[in-house]
């Protein structure tokens, strides 16, 4: 029984002084003047998040802040024994309302401080995909492109070209039509050629049995901010705005006129890239 209360009386002892060595580290590290300097500035670094804008069943993407990681910044900067602020440590903060698992509504742009358009080609047929691969090269421009399964089952090389050019591709349904079995067996023929889960579903409108479909698979169901038909340039120039979702059919007058409206974008200064680019909500810093 002795030994027992000996050994007790050693933990105890040993857990004290654990305790008051941390607390005296702590009271050191506070009157350091490079920690000093480090809380003194911190606030200046930070940026605060940005929430995500839900509006009725219409949802856009929020942008995470980033705050200095004040003790990973005290111990890189005492390691040279100097207080230098490019040696900050920075952690990214979610907003508090975030685009992330919102599968209940429709995905209608990105943040409008995000300089960034998404161009998305919906793709029924295939007649048309090489011309449209060549001018996305020839322009240096990524895109998203929504495949019907049924294309994406015979033209298993196209998908895989489209895709190896920085493409994103993702599920417009089988046979113009999105089922429970024919999604998920789409996902799988888009995971298996492009080595990519499938994440995004399409509607140029409200449809609420897609919306359902899509959110039950933890997928998301993108509603362009411009549906274009017919007169693409101007469709595009009359409407576009920041954080736009375009989606455009794959005819003859969207290859005819996809290098101007690629030229008038950048020229305006947006940013074009895929989807998935759109919506993330990673911090980027400014340039």
């Amino acid at each position: 029984m002795k030994k027992i209360l000996s050994y007790i009386g050693v933990v105890i002892l040993s857990l004290f002084s654990f305790y008051y060595t941390d607390k005296a580290g702590e009271i050191v590290r506070k009157n350091d003047p490079i920690m000093k300097e480090v809380m003194a500035n911190k606030d200046s670094y930070s940026v605060e998040a940005v929430n995500a804008i839900i509006d009725g069943d219409y949802i856009i993407s929020g942008i995470n802040g980033k705050e200095i990681d004040v003790k990973e910044s005290y111990k890189k900067m005492k390691r040279y024994n100097k207080y230098n602020e490019d040696m900050y440590v920075f952690h990214e903060v979610n907003p508090l309302l975030s685009f992330t698992n919102s599968y209940d509504k429709y995905v209608v742009g990105g943040n409008y401080s995000k300089m960034e358009i998404a161009l998305v080609f919906k793709v029924t047929d295939s007649t048309n995909l090489n011309k449209v691969n060549s001018i996305l090269l020839d322009k240096d421009t990524p895109a998203t492109f929504f495949i019907d399964g049924n294309i994406i089952e015979k033209e298993v090389n196209k998908i895989l070209e489209l895709s190896s050019n920085n493409n994103e591709i993702e599920n417009l349904g089988y046979d113009l039509e999105y089922t429970k079995d024919k999604l998920i067996y789409t996902n799988n023929m888009i995971e298996a050629i492009t080595r990519v889960e499938p994440r995004y579903c399409y509607s140029d409108y409200k449809n609420k049995e897609v919306l359902d479909l899509c959110s039950s698979n933890h997928m998301y169901t993108v509603k362009p901010a411009i549906s274009v038909s017919n007169y693409p340039f101007i469709t595009v120039k009359n409407n576009v705005n920041s954080g736009n979702i375009i989606g455009f059919n794959l005819d003859n007058d969207t290859i005819k006129e996809l290098p101007s409206i690629i030229t008038y974008l950048r020229q305006k200064g947006y940013k074009l890239v895929t989807i998935n680019e759109l919506l993330s909500e990673k911090y980027v810093e400014e340039k």
